[in-house]
């Protein structure tokens, strides 16, 4: 079946918090932009208001009053971006949706291309980073090392340089929508489905306004619970790893044995033995944090709670 015979409805999914400077700039550029679409008979803009303690939900209510094709989904408080994406999907209305950020650090006319591609039945079309300004050389380093790891690892098909920015069909959203977990890495529940795909580059732009809510600390600490979510892969390395080490010190009693037989005295070492020590505390203690990570994911799904709580609902 075509993407011509569903493409009515276009839902634009954004998550905000704490882009008090940004949201009136993106707005307006989302509309001047969405007015141009080719196939789609309608659009809807939905602002998921991620529990932000800065002016951000009076701006959207203003934003609000004068047009209902933009809705707003206002958090208890502060759940992160990936269950502020995920209550954006849930909610959607449209044949197909498109998810950007507030910090327009995306083009929103790339979302014209995106609408050219979805009539061609691609149920994914995503946004590739060509290039990324005003961006560390470190960042840009880790960005691109994440991606292999992360498909070597979980042997899902994710692109390298993506972010949220994409276009899903309706058939991608009601699989994403019957993913129950509680851990979410929304780029990961995407392409695990295997649908048909389209990449569309870009320039990935410097933020607009406001400081970026990602530091090192919380980009490693992401990078590890999204592995770990979609892949026993370590597990398995500690395994082997820890055969490994078995059968090392299995040889070295073995030539212990041997050098003693043979008449050779066996001089003390201090500094080894201690550095191989701390060396083999280090590994336990990496092991032991692996395993407690995936101890702390099992005990997260096991307490059954909502992945957000929602204040209230505009324009629905």
């Amino acid at each position: 079946m075509s993407n011509l015979e569903n493409i009515n409805l276009l839902s634009v999914i954004t998550p905000i918090f704490n882009e008090q400077d940004n949201i009136n700039t993106h707005y307006q550029e989302l509309t001047q932009i969405l007015s141009q679409l080719k196939y789609f008979k309608d659009y809807e803009i939905i602002f998921i208001n991620d529990g932000s303690t800065d002016n951000s939900i009076n701006i959207l209510k203003e934003l609000s009053v004068n047009n209902k094709k933009l809705k707003i989904i206002n958090f208890t408080r502060n759940f992160g971006h990936e269950a502020a994406t995920t209550a954006g999907i849930n909610s959607a209305n449209g044949d197909a949706i498109v998810i950007i950020d507030g910090d327009m650090q995306d083009p929103a006319e790339l979302i014209l291309e995106f609408e050219k591609e979805y009539i061609n039945n691609f149920d994914i079309v995503y946004g590739q980073r060509s290039k990324r300004l005003k961006e560390s050389l470190f960042k840009k380093i880790t960005s691109k090392a994440f991606y292999p790891i992360f498909k070597i690892l979980t042997k899902i098909d994710m692109p390298k340089d993506t972010g949220d920015f994409c276009l899903l069909s309706r058939r991608a959203i009601n699989i994403f929508n019957q993913l129950p977990e509680k851990s979410r890495f929304v780029r990961g529940l995407i392409y695990w489905s295997g649908l048909p795909k389209k990449a569309l580059l870009f320039v990935r732009r410097e933020r607009n306004a406001g400081k970026t809510k990602y530091n090192y600390k919380k980009l490693t600490i992401f990078a590890l619970e999204n592995i770990i979510s979609f892949s026993t892969v370590p597990i398995y390395f500690m395994i082997f790893f820890s055969m490994f080490l078995i059968f090392t010190c299995f040889l070295g009693v073995i030539a212990t044995i041997i050098i003693k037989l043979m008449g050779y005295v066996i001089m003390s070492g201090w500094a080894s033995l201690v550095i191989i020590m701390l060396f083999l505390f280090a590994v336990t203690f990496f092991f032991l944090g692996i395993i407690g990570l995936y101890i702390g994911k099992i005990f997260e799904e096991t307490k059954n709670r909502p992945t957000y709580l929602i204040d209230e609902k505009i324009n629905f």
